[in-house]
C-alpha cells in the first residue's frame, strides 16, 4: 500500500513538472473530449490516443527558434 502512495506522489510532481506553456487551450481538450465521447473504442489506450492526435492537430506549434549561425567549413 505505501508503495501504491509512492508512485501517486511521483506521477503527481511529475505532472506539475510540465510547463503551462505547453498545454492546449481547455476549449481545444474540451473539443477533443467531446469528440471521442461519439466514438466507439475497441482497444486499451484508444480513446487516450486518439485525444492526444487530436489535441496535437490543433494546437498551434510555436514558431521556430532563431538558430546559431555557424561559420561554414572552408
Amino acid at each position: 500500500m505505501k508503495q501504491k502512495g509512492v508512485m501517486m506522489a511521483a506521477a503527481c510532481l511529475c505532472l506539475m513538472s510540465v510547463a503551462p506553456a505547453f498545454a492546449a487551450p481547455p476549449q481545444i481538450e474540451d473539443y477533443c473530449w467531446a469528440k471521442a465521447a461519439q466514438i466507439w473504442f475497441n482497444g486499451r489506450g484508444d480513446r487516450e490516443h486518439f485525444i492526444a492526435n487530436c489535441i496535437a492537430d490543433l494546437t498551434p506549434t510555436p514558431p521556430p527558434s532563431k538558430r546559431n549561425r555557424y561559420k561554414e567549413p572552408r
